[in-house]
């Protein structure tokens, strides 16, 4: 199963502040364990603090941001569904 856009939301806030931001990726990380892109997005935030290289950091937070925005249209519904109402209403002919 896949981190959702709270999840990712949650992580974003994390590494923007750099306050926490490895438990936080870490604990996602092994929550979501099937998830191969926050697994990518975990390694390159750990060789960024290895390195300490901040293109690393960069990417990271690119490749989030973009993961983001993915997770928010998987998990979105929409008002404008094409699904007839089914149900009928005491009032209408034929209920």
């Amino acid at each position: 199963m896949n981190a959702g856009a709270g999840v990712i939301a949650e992580i974003v806030k994390a590494v923007d502040s750099e306050k926490g931001a490895s438990e936080t990726l870490a604990k996602f990380v092994k929550r979501y364990q099937s998830d191969l892109e926050l697994r990518k997005v975990n390694e390159i935030y750990a060789e960024f603090l290895g390195t300490g290289d901040p293109k690393k950091l960069d990417d990271a937070k690119l490749r989030l941001k973009n993961l983001l925005s993915s997770r928010g249209l998987e998990s979105s519904g929409g008002g404008d569904i094409n699904l007839k109402d089914r149900r009928k209403f005491k009032s209408e002919p034929g209920a």
